[in-house]
């Protein structure tokens, strides 16, 4: 019976160490999902925000960025043509068809020696509204913003 003194503790150990790494792996994968679908809640909402907003409008990107991503710019705004061309950085209303809203980012992890986890990327494209115009009683189209 002596020799088996320490054997419940090195059992203990291995089963412990398998068990927590089990556990944490959970947690670490539930927040991943969560924020995986934060993203894609906030790529929905900044499309949805440029495609009534004015061009370029700076409240676009925060609908986003509840999270705190970084990295966000207007490159992640697109302003497509009838066939999806982009654009390009200042285009004119009457010829944006569709938006879209792209966010690409990575997710540090809580678990020890392992890198971040880059997620996939949410792409949101939704016909363009209003984009911030409003027609005046006189038929004249005044750009409000948001």
């Amino acid at each position: 019976m002596k020799k088996m003194r320490g054997l419940v503790t090195v059992e203990f150990a291995i089963v412990g160490a398998v068990l927590m790494m089990v556990i944490f792996g959970c947690i670490e994968f539930g927040r991943a999902t969560y924020s995986f679908a934060a993203l894609n809640e906030g790529t929905r909402r900044a499309a949805r925000l440029a495609a009534v907003c004015p061009i370029n409008d700076p409240v676009i990107l925060p609908a986003v960025n509840f999270l705190g991503v970084s990295g966000l710019s207007t490159s992640n705004v697109q302003y497509l043509d009838a066939n999806g061309a982009s654009l390009g950085a200042t285009p004119t209303s009457s010829d944006v068809y569709y938006v879209q809203v792209n966010v690409f980012t990575s997710l540090p992890l809580a678990i020890p020696f392992l890198s971040a986890v880059l997620s996939p990327s949410f792409t949101v494209t939704l016909p363009a509204e209003s984009l911030g115009i409003t027609i005046a009683a006189d038929g004249s189209g005044v750009v409000t913003p948001c």
